[in-house]
């Protein structure tokens, strides 16, 4: 359906690959050509026009087919879904679940600046803001000071900033969010927060209201220390105010609550650096400021690849120095020199001065194979996982792939930068960088990601799937995209 949808257009396009083989045959004139050319192109526009057209009325007719037989469907597959996984329905990713703590012996002074800070009550600053530059490990700490805090009966709440899904790149949720861990973890917060939620239609109030009745009034109430984890702020959306106005109610509402500490991470983008260094009770710092050098990182690298043979040892070296602190680099150039076999190539490679992106695009190279439909169905996979507003599973993706065999070969070879556990969990990006290489296609060249094609497949894929469910009986008439271009 999806392919004979556009055979017009194919062979509108055709016409003009005629009229170059009509010139060089016949030698006709310039002027003849060039008039030739643009009734072809005229032809073009008609057709892309009547395609168009075509395409709004399958859409509409699909919409209206799919609300008169909603009655008919049966929904008792959703419900056993549902409740076979009722996690998989109800969580999103707000904690940054696809981050592990620091490993042994990494970031022993950030964590210590961290703790003295949290602990310290006389402290004028309440807010500690680490700010540093992509993949050095920023989540990677709040991660592990999340558990730490968590082990040791801490009032805590956490939210994970997270450009894999737009609900977790809005503000939509943090509040209810932040509310929610904040009750978990104390009787007394989650009474003065019901109170507020007793109001009729409260969920539509605006953000600084629900930030003062969710968050705000109910730590006052309580008057005893507490930690909020904002991470990855950086990965806030800004393109509707979003990031301002919580920039804004966070240092005007926050700093007024006593024994809160506010544990803050992200980029050192313009607007949020400002933010941080002019706000009174904040302390702004960074990695090289905490740790004096990058022997963390080289403590990473060495231990990694610690089984590589003698003769390989030496280059090692070079490797640290090129990862410059960057622990996204690191992770990902020791997992590929684990799974290379021609492990001395690679480090000749990687004793250059390379890019995150040039390491994204060794991954590609090495992990899927070198013809062209092979490349392609990792493209078109790789869009659907952009493009889904929450990551989706295997299982999922290959429901509403226009190639379903191709979803798990594909995600199954990128092991070193898409992580998941099975086929029924979440697909997730190694890190944000992952997402701007793709789309960039400057950067990223042949692997380049079409995120509208990206989203065409996923709402082809949804139509199908709605089709199937509520089509009707055979021989009761049919619905195609065909026949409504026709009509």
């Amino acid at each position: 359906m999806r392919l004979s949808s556009s055979l017009r257009l194919t062979m509108a396009f055709s016409k003009l690959r005629d009229i170059h083989d009509l010139a060089r045959k016949r030698k006709i004139g310039l002027q003849h050509t060039t008039g030739v050319i643009e009734e072809r192109l005229r032809d073009l526009e008609e057709a892309f026009e009547r395609y168009t057209s075509g395409l709004h009325r399958f859409v509409a007719s699909t919409v209206d087919h799919v609300r008169e037989n909603l009655s008919l469907v049966d929904h008792s597959f959703l419900q056993k879904a549902l409740s076979a996984n009722p996690s998989r329905a109800k969580t999103i990713n707000a904690y940054g679940v696809q981050h592990s703590q620091c490993r042994p012996g990494t970031r022993i002074k950030t964590l210590e600046a961290i703790r003295q800070w949290v602990n310290d009550v006389d402290s004028t600053n309440w807010m500690f803001c680490l700010l540093d530059f992509a993949g050095s490990g920023k989540s990677t700490v709040s991660k592990h000071m999340d558990r730490e805090w968590n082990s040791d009966q801490k009032l805590m709440a956490r939210f994970f900033f997270s450009r894999d899904s737009a609900e977790m790149m809005s503000i939509e949720r943090f509040c209810p969010i932040v509310a929610n861990a904040f009750a978990s973890r104390d009787h007394n917060f989650k009474e003065v927060m019901k109170e507020f939620q007793s109001q009729e239609n409260y969920n539509l109030l605006s953000f600084e209201e629900q930030f003062k009745g969710l968050i705000v009034d109910p730590l006052k109430a309580l008057n005893r220390p507490a930690i909020l984890i904002i991470d990855a702020l950086d990965e806030c959306d800004n393109a509707h105010g979003h990031r301002d106005e919580l920039l804004n109610i966070i240092s005007t509402q926050l700093s007024s609550i006593p024994h809160l500490r506010v544990f803050v991470t992200g980029r050192p983008e313009r607007d949020i650096k400002q933010w941080a260094t002019t706000t009174t009770g904040v302390h702004c710092t960074n990695f090289l400021r905490l740790e004096g050098n990058h022997d963390d990182v080289e403590r990473y690298i060495k231990e990694r690849l610690s089984d590589l043979p003698s003769s390989l040892q030496a280059k090692v070296s070079r490797v640290v120095e090129n990862a410059e602190g960057v622990f996204i680099w690191a992770r990902i150039a020791c997992d590929l020199l684990c799974k290379t076999v021609d492990k001395q190539a690679l480090l000749n490679s990687l004793g250059k001065e390379v890019t995150l992106d040039y390491l994204y695009t060794i991954a590609l190279e090495q992990s899927i194979p070198k013809d062209g439909y092979s490349r392609r169905a990792a493209v078109m996979v790789l869009g659907m996982i952009l493009s889904v507003r929450r990551p989706l599973s295997i299982a999922e993706l290959v429901q509403l792939s226009p190639n379903p065999d191709a979803v798990e070969a594909v995600v199954t070879s990128l092991g070193s930068i898409l992580l998941y556990k099975d086929r029924e969990d979440p697909i997730r990006l190694i890190h944000a960088t992952l997402r701007e290489f793709l789309a960039s296609a400057t950067n990223a060249g042949p692997w380049f990601v079409q995120l509208g094609l990206g989203h065409y497949n996923l709402a082809a894929g949804c139509i199908d799937i709605l089709i199937g469910v509520t089509r009707e009986e055979p021989g009761q008439g049919s619905n195609t995209m065909d026949d409504t271009f026709k009509r």
